[in-house]
């Protein structure tokens, strides 16, 4: 036997009926395997390097040819050495599409195909968070933008409604882009918490107050329970609108994060949720019934998934320049018995403007903040969208990658600011503002399983953790059995008090019915400490093998997890089991 394999034995614990977690068996004792059968290229991070890419503009032209110390970096205000400088440029030529991997049957890898130092471009449609009169224009303008690509530009498409549906993969044929445009139209996706009820003549409240006006009777604790209820609803929209939004954004990080290169998410939508702006207080009426949900706490969840994944986040407002709802045609007073034209009336229409211009800023105000904290651009306010976002695109093909080790070792999860200069005159940057420094810390078994019961819900395949999933035969009808392959590349090792680096790893599996609804969730634990020498010689292109066993009766589909505990990096692959 190789020197580089090593064993352990693992405890059997019986599977438990129903939903929920459970510790299951192996048909095999995890391995270490010294060569890939297939290599496949790796990114490779060190999760307490700092990584920014700068993107460097001249009256919005790309500034290229700069050197290493013409750059600056400070963190908190801290001058920091920049250990690694890699200047990015698009090329005049357009690369061919990488060829994809030929794999055999019944094998499914989560490593994206992709050549080193490509830009690549997600469409993130917001149906959720978007009026329906606005939906024709956002296809509209995406049309538009899409004819100024050029050739070769990489671009998928995903539609955010009900849930986040990828329309289209990445791919060249921008023709395939513009027909799972078509199919954006036709999702159902349905908005949420759009008006406040003070201003919806829809609202119970307002028609019992309506209709109290028009015949003179009417209980007033009636009207203000009602108005009190409407309130709470609006909240309650708010709410699933920022949970499904959170999730969406923080799936499409973690599906990037295996792509090399700079990503770009041009998010379209009219109304950014103003919970998910990290420098901002969640608006006071819907936090007032809000309270024990913990947006800081998501947002620190999110930014930490975004900068890993090297996303930038482009908000465009596809309604342009628009009038508040109030001076629209459409707009109905709420009550029509309280005398339009009125003085009533005229408080009516102050008190509705004031409120939506004030939400109307928060929102922008979400817009920038998150194409700051990521290295993006806002386009808003503008009529020819499609110019805003080609240049917002167009800019970021050029960019400086700049790396440090921050001085300061004290990782306490506080949000560190970054400040970048460069010796131009002249010169724009455009970078994410800072990140928050996260311990690496190993949480309590019931957190976790908390934490991949959600990895679950998750239905793009995430690419932090490379590795391959292959079927085996099973001796027991029904039952399922997969042999992994898992890259060590993109794990953590933490060296022991023994001199030994120990490895800390859930693998789990979830199970789907023919709904789609998620049915058991089964964990492996994965526990290694390994010597200098097997460490050395895993590292130096090994893989580390693992199996897995799936109890009948055979599930419709199911996702197999790799969970480094560690760092909290995920890969993922979903696997129809008629296939």
């Amino acid at each position: 036997m190789l020197r580089g394999v090593v064993s352990i034995l693992l405890s059997f614990a019986l599977l438990l009926a129903g939903a929920g977690v459970s510790h299951a068996q192996r048909p095999h004792h995890p391995q270490f395997q010294k060569n890939s059968p297939q290599p496949v290229p790796i990114l490779k991070v060190n999760s307490r390097l700092v990584i920014v890419d700068v993107v460097v503009t001249n009256n919005g032209t790309p500034v290229r040819g700069l050197p290493r110390s013409d750059f600056q970096v400070l963190e908190d205000g801290t001058r920091q050495t920049i250990r690694y400088f890699t200047p990015h440029f698009a090329s005049a030529t357009p690369k061919a599409a990488a060829a994809p991997l030929s794999l055999p049957p019944g094998t499914y890898i989560n490593l994206p195909v992709a050549h080193p130092g490509d830009s690549v471009t997600v469409l993130l449609l917001d149906t959720l968070n978007t009026s329906p009169r606005d939906l024709l224009d956002m296809r509209r303008a995406t049309i538009r933008y899409l004819k100024k690509q050029p050739p070769g530009q990489r671009i998928a498409v995903f539609a955010l409604g009900n849930g986040l549906r990828m329309l289209q993969g990445f791919t060249t044929d921008h023709a395939l882009v513009q027909e799972a445009l078509a199919k954006a139209e036709s999702s159902t996706g349905q908005g949420l918490g759009h008006l406040d009820p003070q201003d919806d003549p829809n609202s119970v409240g307002n028609l019992l107050n309506a209709l109290s006006s028009s015949s003179q009777y009417g209980d007033a604790a009636m009207i203000g329970a009602a108005q009190s209820f409407d309130h709470l609803t609006y909240a309650a929209n708010i709410r699933e609108r920022v949970e499904r939004t959170y999730k969406a954004l923080l799936s499409i990080a973690r599906s990037l994060e295996g792509y090399p290169g700079r990503k770009n998410v041009l998010w379209l939508s009219t109304s950014f949720p103003l919970e998910l702006n990290p420098f901002m207080q969640a608006d006071v009426t819907a936090q007032r019934d809000l309270s024990q949900l913990d947006f800081q706490g998501q947002m620190k969840v999110l930014t930490n998934a975004l900068d890993k994944a090297k996303v930038a986040i482009y908000p465009v407002d596809i309604g342009g320049v628009r009038n508040l709802q109030v001076y629209t045609a459409e707009a109905r007073p709420v009550n029509p018995y309280a005398g339009v034209g009125t003085t009533v009336d005229g408080q009516r229409v102050i008190g509705a403007a004031s409120r939506q211009m004030e939400r109307q800023y928060k929102e922008q105000s979400t817009m920038i903040a998150m194409a700051k904290a990521t290295g993006g651009k806002v386009c808003m306010g503008e009529n020819n969208l499609a110019d805003c976002v080609e240049k917002a695109v167009h800019d970021s093909s050029d960019f400086y990658e700049i790396s440090y080790y921050p001085n300061s070792g004290y990782w306490n999860g506080e949000y560190r600011r970054i400040f970048v200069t460069v010796d131009r005159h002249g010169a724009r940057l455009s970078y994410r503002r800072g990140y928050y420094a996260t311990p690496e810390v190993r949480p309590d078994p019931r957190s976790q399983a908390a934490v991949m019961r959600q990895d679950c819900g998750d239905m793009l395949n995430a690419t932090g953790i490379a590795f391959t999933a292959k079927t085996e035969t099973s001796q027991v009808p029904g039952h399922l059995t997969f042999r992994l392959l898992i890259d060590p590349s993109d794990l953590t090792f933490t060296p022991d008090s023994d001199g030994e680096q120990t490895l800390h790893v859930e693998v789990g599996v979830c199970t789907y019915n023919r709904r789609g609804w998620s049915q058991k969730l089964m964990a492996y634990p994965l526990r290694l400490s390994l010597n200098a020498q097997d460490y050395s010689e895993l590292m130096a292109g090994g893989h580390v093998l693992d199996a897995i066993y799936v109890p009948g009766p055979k599930p419709t589909a199911v996702r197999v997890l790799v969970k480094d505990v560690s760092s909290g990096k995920l890969g993922s692959i979903y696997i129809r089991t008629a296939e």
